[in-house]
């Protein structure tokens, strides 16, 4: 994997590397992409690097910090993940000596802060796919948030949290492709996120 990465980034100083997407989530399957986030230095803008089966999605060090503050003009596309990085120390592949330190500072995101924002992210994201549902292989994700959000709207707490039922209904969804048998569920959870949306503007 070193090897691959050097090749992929240098001369890019590499700062941090994890797993991220559907296998931190324990929904991969053999012929799943093996997903990677991949932080750098000297680089200011954000990026998917594909292999034969490994997609990286890169971004430079000052991109990570916008994104981390959800500044306007960073791509919804990545801000819509940024919840990977609540299960990020647990997958790291590699970190620099640089930041080792004060990695919990350097992943940390003030989601309570910026909870409105994500929010309004997920509702663009999957309000155009659930518009083109047919193909659309993103979907079992609703699960997932729904879950997260729900147990911060229960709790205040922010973190990791994916219900069972949740669960395995995205597991099912991801593995068997039938959106038809999901589609009222999945709608039903969208029309949650918009009232938790207008509950936020209040």
């Amino acid at each position: 994997m070193q090897e691959l990465l050097d090749r992929l980034f240098s001369p890019n100083k590499i700062l941090l590397v994890y797993r991220c997407g559907s296998s931190i989530f324990g929904l991969s399957e053999d012929e799943s992409d093996k997903d990677f986030t991949v932080i750098i230095d000297g680089f200011d803008s954000c990026n998917v690097v594909k292999t034969d089966d490994c997609d990286f999605f890169t971004f430079g060090r000052s991109y990570f910090e916008k994104l981390k503050n959800f500044e306007k003009g960073c791509l919804t596309y990545f801000l819509c993940w940024l919840d990977n990085t609540l299960l990020a120390k647990e997958n790291i592949i590699y970190v620099d000596d640089s930041i080792k330190d004060q990695l919990d500072e350097f992943l940390f995101i003030d989601f309570k802060k910026h909870f409105k924002d994500w929010l309004y992210r997920l509702i663009v994201y999957f309000g155009i796919r659930l518009e083109n549902y047919k193909e659309e292989k993103s979907l079992y994700h609703l699960y997932r948030v729904e879950s997260l959000i729900r147990h911060y709207k229960e709790t205040g707490k922010f973190e990791y949290y994916f219900s069972k039922e949740n669960f395995e209904l995205a597991k099912d969804l991801k593995t068997s492709m039938n959106i038809e048998k999901h589609l009222p569920r999945l709608k039903e959870i969208f029309s949650y996120l918009l009232s938790v949306y207008e509950e936020e503007q209040v």
